[in-house]
């Protein structure tokens, strides 16, 4: 079981404009915590890919699976991949007004990549599949029953994000049973905190959409039900404009001028009071975030960084960590640096491993697809 019986993975990873793709070999042997780098990969519009010139890098290695992740669908499946046929495409569809632009693309590319390679294997891979496990305590909101069995409920997201974290920081720590309590924190453009125990999911902060939980790049984050049926009315919104205004117009970008938090922690160094406000409800909502976890999982193992700011800003990170003193969550200066490699920054000996991790979604898409018959 060697290389000779590697398959080519390619990972088409859509956001709700742009594509990252990524052309993976995965083996039978291969684990999720012990990630391969890829054969090739670039990132592209959505649209490039019905370009034939697009895909030249990678025909030439040849693919055996095409791998699409796909972020929401009302009804999971049973398993975290399968087959991306007609019916599963029919699936994905009627569910478009959950995540719309993702689910467009996601359409979109499987219908240029199917014509484009006939002879390899399509497979949808669900994002949520991840937190599956969430208990219904959990999960429930307080509408009517009826409802919550008819799937009004908390679906969460990131959730390869997440499992790569769970798997990742058990190989880091030398770890033969997963890690018990560990808490994903994903802190880039999208942002979520997730309770893991025994690397299954049992809470996280999005819920029914990614709109859910902490402030974000340009997502509002939790809100008061009320506030917002009373805010639409003061302001004369339709329900268009006041979904585009929760996810497009808030979050940093609302608060503090920029959707990047590279930006932010500038206009903060300047003395700047708006960024300043947006960085601290930012760090604020992450710690209280990381505590309600905590609660979750009745204690803290671990903690693991991930996404492009969980990954690349240290001074986040240790702002964070410091309000999670109490929980014995703590930095070692040294090892919190703006390096980009997968490595544990708390001191020697903490109680509490913090780690910083590149996250793989593109890994763990390959692994799912490489499952599928």
């Amino acid at each position: 079981m060697g290389a000779v019986n590697a398959l080519r993975v390619l990972c088409v990873n859509l956001g709700s404009r742009s594509a990252k793709i990524s052309l993976i070999a995965v083996s039978p042997n291969d684990v999720a915590g012990e990630p391969s780098q890829p054969i090739a990969e670039l990132e592209c519009s959505v649209a490039a890919l019905a370009d034939a010139a697009t895909l030249e890098p990678f025909e030439s290695t040849g693919v055996d699976i095409v791998a699409y992740r796909v972020v929401r669908i009302r009804r999971l499946p049973e398993t975290d991949a399968v087959l991306f046929d007609a019916g599963t495409r029919a699936a994905i569809a009627a569910s478009q007004e959950l995540a719309p632009l993702h689910t467009q693309g996601v359409l979109a590319a499987f219908d240029a990549l199917s014509a484009k390679l006939p002879r390899a294997r399509h497979v949808a891979v669900f994002d949520a599949a991840f937190h599956r496990s969430i208990p219904d305590r959990a999960a429930a909101y307080g509408l009517p029953y009826a409802d919550f069995i008819a799937g009004w409920r908390k679906v969460g997201f990131h959730g390869l994000s997440h499992a790569f974290a769970a798997a990742r920081v058990a190989a880091l720590l030398n770890d033969p049973v997963p890690v018990r309590k560990l808490v994903g924190v994903h802190l880039g453009g999208g942002c979520s905190v997730a309770a893991i125990a025994g690397a299954r999911s049992i809470d996280t902060s999005m819920g029914f959409t990614p709109q859910d939980g902490l402030l974000m790049a340009t997502r509002s984050g939790t809100l008061d039900a009320g506030m917002l049926l009373a805010y639409m009315r003061e302001k004369a919104l339709s329900v268009e404009a006041a979904e585009t205004l929760i996810s497009d117009g808030s979050g940093l970008l609302g608060l503090g001028g920029s959707a990047d938090m590279r930006d932010i922690v500038a206009g903060r160094e300047r003395g700047d009071q708006r960024a300043q406000l947006a960085y601290d409800v930012f760090v604020y909502r992450v710690v209280t975030g990381v505590g309600a976890m905590a609660a979750a999982l009745n204690g803290i193992d671990a903690v693991a960084f991930l996404g492009g700011i969980g990954e690349h800003m240290p001074g986040v990170r240790a702002d964070v960590c410091a309000g999670l003193a109490y929980l014995g969550v703590r930095v070692d200066a040294g090892r919190n640096s703006p390096e980009t490699t997968d490595a544990v920054i708390s001191p020697a000996g903490a109680n509490v491993a913090v780690l910083r991790l590149h996250v793989r979604e593109d890994w763990m898409m390959a692994i799912a697809a490489a499952g599928t018959s």
